[in-house]
């Protein structure tokens, strides 16, 4: 057994493989093979590979053989265990059909929750040049394991703004997630684009490596060390070191700052970025007495964050 079938989810794997071969719908059927592919990736494995510990495993019977009279025997044990188990199913369905409607309510059509954003559109054009058909299992030459090219890192830094300290990283990272969960409510299979999936891979290596000794990039990437946490599996061990060592860099920095009363220029200017982002109807003078700074750095900020959104 190699290292990545070792963390390869085998159960869900036979689940996924079965709506494959016997999804109702085309579009069932490729939602689940992008489900497949996903699940080998967690695992460091192409689609092959993880499909071959299902073939190669001893022989038995399917998923749906083993579930088959489950319900028949929880009911034997425990009487009016079918009733309560549908009425669980009821449940969740019709929360997720009311949240459907609230996202209904807020985009203002279903075709709106899946229309492609700005960022998508541009990483779409700006990574086709290395698309690589080879790579059936990440999609562009060179790329695996959720790690960009330092081709891939340029086409990215080309077409779209690129958070440049922790907080900034965390806010995007959640924007994006959000976005998935909103489209999962109405497609549980649903799988974001090869090019969405970089900016998700770009943003938590900003995640787990960049620089920001200021008391806010230090919660953010508190905040995410508790995402990670919550992840449900285990990732690489050299990410988990990496994002360790920077937090502890930016806390040796926040403190040498507070204990000589001192704030550097990077934890000014991003004091200047969240003040601007989270209080924008603050005049540049109330923010350049917070963040200590002069009210000309301050619109300075102010004008290129207004460039970075339009």
């Amino acid at each position: 057994m190699t290292i990545g079938a070792s963390k390869l989810d085998t159960g869900k794997l036979r689940k996924v493989r079965e709506l494959m071969d016997r999804g109702a719908t085309d579009g069932e059927q490729a939602a689940a093979r992008a489900k497949a592919e996903r699940l080998a990736s967690d695992a460091g494995m192409t689609l092959a590979q993880a499909l071959s510990t299902l073939d190669t495993a001893p022989s038995g019977p399917t998923v749906r053989d083993l579930f088959a009279g489950f319900d028949d025997w929880m009911e034997s044990r425990e009487p009016g265990y079918k009733a309560r188990a549908a009425a669980e199913r009821a449940e969740k369905e019709r929360k997720r059909l009311a949240r459907c409607q609230e996202l209904l309510r807020q985009y203002g059509s279903e075709d709106a929750v899946f229309a492609p954003t700005a960022i998508e559109k541009a990483l779409r054009v700006a990574l086709e040049p290395l698309s690589d058909p080879a790579n059936n299992l990440w999609g562009y030459r060179g790329y695996s394991g959720g790690k960009l090219t330092p081709a891939m890192w340029e086409a990215v830094r080309g077409a779209v703004r690129v958070p440049e300290t922790v907080q900034e990283a965390w806010a995007e990272y959640q924007a994006w997630e959000t976005l998935q969960d909103d489209r999962c409510a109405f497609c549980p299979d649903f799988t974001p684009e090869q090019w969405a999936e970089v900016w998700h891979d770009a943003l938590t290596h900003l995640l787990d490596n960049l620089r920001t000794p200021s008391a806010e990039g230090v919660k953010a990437r508190l905040a995410w060390m508790r995402e990670v946490a919550n992840l449900g599996y285990a990732r690489d061990m050299d990410r988990d070191i990496e994002l360790i060592d920077a937090l502890e860099g930016d806390f040796a920095a926040l403190m040498t700052s507070v204990q000589t009363g001192h704030r550097s220029t990077s934890d000014k200017s991003a004091r200047v970025r969240t003040l601007l982002q989270s209080e924008p109807d603050l005049s540049d003078r109330e923010i350049a007495r917070r963040a200590e700074v002069s009210p000309q750095t301050v619109g300075n900020w102010r004008r290129r964050l207004a460039r970075s959104a339009a």
